[in-house]
């Protein structure tokens, strides 16, 4: 494994620490099995803590491995080769294949247009984003915003412009995990600009979702 993790023993969770805005923690699952919690964005630079995880998590006693990604705010093709690659090594094994719980938005979408919805627990778990958020619990707007290339000021004067009733303040506090800070329309325009924005940088495959569609 590598330096970034911790060995897993039976008993009480454990978690990774706080790298790259990513964390992982480790519980088990009723009748037997481990419950991997992901948090954070999934991409080249943290699959490889993922995948040590997993790997650790498939030793653990019981068939059954559930891999909870509802606290993801983005997931790349290096994190899912992970996913989908510790997959195949349970089967092969002869073991129960993982089950992805949790996803939604753009992460969901990846899983769709890849034809690995397979993988995905028919009845999804959706809950607070709790222990394996880290680094702010930034939420899926705030990854976009970075991965867009915006600055604070300028997703909000983008906002305003659309249309926008919220101040500066409430859309950082949003941003920053709050979410009270905005109501389902504020927060979908907000991301209707940030997704114009994406598709002006040329990631028109990474759009956000709209909380009122």
């Amino acid at each position: 494994m590598s330096s970034r993790g911790e060995s897993l023993t039976s008993g009480a969770p454990r978690h990774v620490a706080p790298w790259a805005g990513f964390g992982v923690h480790v519980g088990g699952v009723v009748g037997g099995g481990a419950l991997v919690r992901v948090g954070g964005e999934l991409d080249i630079a943290t699959a490889g803590v993922l995948e040590d995880w997993l790997s650790l998590a498939s030793a653990t006693p019981g068939d059954r491995l559930v891999v909870d990604v509802s606290c993801v705010t983005f997931m790349d093709a290096a994190g899912l080769r992970v996913v989908a690659a510790a997959h195949a090594r349970r089967v092969a094994a002869g073991r129960a294949g993982l089950v992805v719980r949790g996803a939604s938005g753009t992460v969901r979408r990846v899983f769709d247009v890849t034809g690995l919805s397979v993988l995905l627990e028919a009845r999804e778990s959706m809950r607070q984003c709790d222990a394996a958020t880290v680094d702010g619990r930034r939420g899926e707007l705030e990854s976009a915003r970075r991965r867009g290339g915006l600055s604070v000021a300028e997703l909000f004067v983008a906002y305003f412009a659309l249309g926008g009733t919220a101040d500066r303040g409430q859309l950082v506090a949003y941003l920053n995990g709050d979410a009270e800070a905005l109501d389902r329309h504020q927060r979908d325009i907000a991301a209707h600009a940030l997704n114009e924005r994406l598709g002006d940088v040329g990631r028109s495959d990474q759009l956000l979702s709209y909380a009122s569609a």
